[in-house]
C-alpha cells in the first residue's frame, strides 16, 4: 500500500473506529443503562425498535434527498447526524436521575440518529472509491472493530467504576470525536452517472434482482441472532456471574478477534470468491448463539467469541464485497443501502422480540430463537445464492 492509500484508509479508519465507538455505547450499553433508569426489558426492546423503525422508515427519504444533485453530501450529512449525537448525549447528562420516560425518549433519539448514520458511514468509503481513490475498505473497516473492542473494555469498566451516569457523557466525547473524524476526511461530492438507468423504487430495484429479496430476509435473520446477543449481553452474563466489567470483556474481545479477519480478507479473497465467504458467515452466528446458550459460566462465554470473527466479521466485509458482484454499477450504492437496513429490519425484530422473550421465558429461551433463527437464515442465504449461480450471474 503507497502512502496515499494508508493515509486516506487510515482516515476513514478514523472514521469507522469513531462511529463503531459510538454504535456500542448507544445501544450495547443502552440495557444496563435503561435498567438503572427502571425500565422493564420489554421496555428497552421497544425504545431500540421503536428508533430503528424509523430509521429504517427515513433512511431511504433522506438518501434520496441525498443523491440530488444540489442536495448536501454524504458528509454533510453525517456532520448533522453526529452534532446530533452530541446534542442528545448532553441532554441525556441533564435527564440522568430524573425518570425513565426522559432518558427513554432521549436514549431513543439518540440511537435513531446513530443508525440513521450506519449507512452513510459505509457509503462514504463506496462513493470515495467509486471515485477512484485508494481506499482499502476492509483494512479501514477493521478499525471500526478496534473501536468497538476499546469502547467495550473502557465504558464496562467505567460502569463498574462510576455507575451508569458514564453513558451520557460517553456519548458526548465520543460523538464529538466521530464528528471532527468526518470533519477531516477528505471527501467531496462528485457527479454521479447512469442515474436514469438506477431511477425506481424498491419494487423496480429487487425486480431487476429477483433472488435479492431471499438474500435480504435471510440476513435479517442472521443479523437477529447478532442483535439479540449483542443488545442484552447484559442479561446474558448476569446469571453466568458476570457484570458490566465482565460485559465489556467480553464484547472487547469479540471485536478485537474480528480484526484478523478484516485485515486477511484480501488474502481470503484469493482463496475463494466473497460469495462463499459471504454465505458460511452465516453459520457462525449460529453457532456463538448455541455456544453462548450452552456456556455455564463467564470463561466459557469468552471462549464462545472465536466464533465472531468467522460470524460478524467476515458477513461485514464480505457482504460489501459480495453485493457490489451481483449488481450493475448504477445499482451498488443502492444494493449496499438495502443490505444496511436488513441489519435495522433484524435490530427492531431483535430489540422487541429478544426484551420481550426475556421476560417472559427468559434469557434462555431468548437464546434458543437466536439459533432457529441464525439456522434458518443460514439456509436461506445458501440457497438464493445457488439460485444465483445457476441463473449465471457473478460471484
Amino acid at each position: 500500500m503507497d502512502r496515499k492509500a494508508a493515509w486516506l484508509t487510515g482516515s476513514y479508519g478514523t472514521v469507522q473506529f469513531f462511529f463503531w465507538f459510538v454504535y456500542g455505547t448507544a445501544l450495547a450499553y443502552a440495557s444496563p443503562y435503561l435498567l438503572d433508569c427502571g425500565l422493564s426489558n420489554s421496555m428497552i426492546g421497544l425504545i431500540s425498535a421503536a428508533a430503528c423503525g424509523l430509521s429504517v422508515l427515513l433512511q431511504p427519504i433522506v438518501a434520496a434527498y441525498a443523491d440530488r444533485e444540489k442536495s448536501p453530501s454524504i458528509k454533510t450529512m453525517l456532520l448533522i447526524a453526529s452534532g446530533g449525537m452530541v446534542v442528545f448525549g448532553l441532554l441525556l447528562s441533564m435527564a440522568y436521575g430524573k425518570g425513565s420516560v426522559p432518558n427513554g425518549l432521549l436514549l431513543g433519539g439518540a440511537i435513531l440518529l446513530i443508525q440513521m448514520a450506519l449507512p452513510f458511514t459505509n457509503a462514504l468509503a463506496t462513493e470515495t472509491i467509486n471515485q477512484g481513490k485508494p481506499l482499502k475498505f476492509s483494512i479501514a473497516r477493521a478499525f471500526g472493530s478496534i473501536g468497538y473492542a476499546v469502547m467495550s473494555m473502557t465504558i464496562g469498566r467505567l460502569i463498574a467504576w462510576k455507575g451508569t451516569v458514564v453513558e451520557p457523557w460517553a456519548l458526548v466525547v465520543t460523538s464529538l470525536c466521530f464528528f471532527l473524524a468526518i470533519f477531516f476526511f477528505p471527501f467531496k461530492k462528485g457527479i454521479k452517472e447512469n442515474q436514469a438507468e438506477a431511477k425506481g423504487g424498491a419494487a423496480a430495484f429487487l425486480g431487476r434482482y429477483p433472488g435479492f429479496a431471499f438474500t435480504l430476509a435471510g440476513c435479517v435473520l442472521i443479523y437477529i441472532s447478532h442483535v439479540v446477543i449483542n443488545n442484552f449481553t447484559f442479561q446474558i452474563v448476569v446469571p453466568r456471574g458476570g457484570t458490566s466489567e465482565h460485559m465489556g470483556t467480553a464484547l472487547a474481545l469479540a471485536g478485537l478477534l474480528e480484526v484478523v479477519t478484516m485485515f486477511g480478507f484480501p488474502y481470503l479473497l484469493r482463496w475463494r470468491g466473497s460469495g462463499f465467504w459471504f454465505r458460511i458467515s452465516g453459520a457462525f452466528f449460529t453457532l456463538k448463539a448455541l455456544g453462548t446458550l450452552l456456556a455455564p459460566n463467564m470463561g466459557v462465554f469468552y471462549l464462545v467469541q472465536v466464533f465472531q470473527p468467522l460470524g460478524w466479521g467476515l458477513m461485514t466485509v464480505a457482504s460489501v464485497y459480495y453485493v457490489n458482484s451481483l449488481m450493475r454499477e448504477q445499482d451498488q450504492i443502492k444494493g449496499q443501502a438495502y443490505m444496511t437496513m436488513s441489519l435495522s429490519v433484524a435490530t427492531i425484530i431483535g430489540s422487541l422480540g429478544g426484551g420481550w422473550m426475556i421476560d417472559t421465558f427468559g434469557v434462555n429461551g431468548m437464546l434458543t430463537a437466536a439459533i432457529v433463527c441464525g439456522a434458518l437464515g443460514t439456509a436461506i442465504v445458501m440457497g438464493t445464492h445457488a439460485s444465483f449461480l445457476r441463473k449465471g450471474m457473478k460471484r
